[in-house]
């Protein structure tokens, strides 16, 4: 009885996954790098650009990690136990 409804999530995800990558790449979403790098500093004037701290990884990254890990965890955790009831 479960295994379908999880087929049929696994197979509209990567559905949507790989339409979506199709659509970004036909429309020359990648294209232009330097541009998307520096679009976010756009508007800034040059004494905000030396205000801007460098890059670290911190306390939000290792949180976010955690999450992204439990979440990976759960979803295994119920592939194994719909596989194996």
């Amino acid at each position: 009885m479960f295994v379908p409804i999880w087929l049929i999530f696994f197979g509209s995800g990567l559905i949507m996954a790989v339409t979506t990558l199709v659509w970004s790449v036909r429309s020359r979403q990648f294209d232009d790098q330097d541009r998307a790098r520096f679009l976010p500093l756009s508007g800034l004037t040059r004494d905000e650009l030396d205000e801007i701290p460098s890059t670290r990884r911190g306390a939000d990254f290792v949180a976010y990690m955690l999450i992204f890990g439990a979440g990976l965890a759960a979803f295994l955790l119920c592939l194994v136990i719909v596989l194996t009831h």
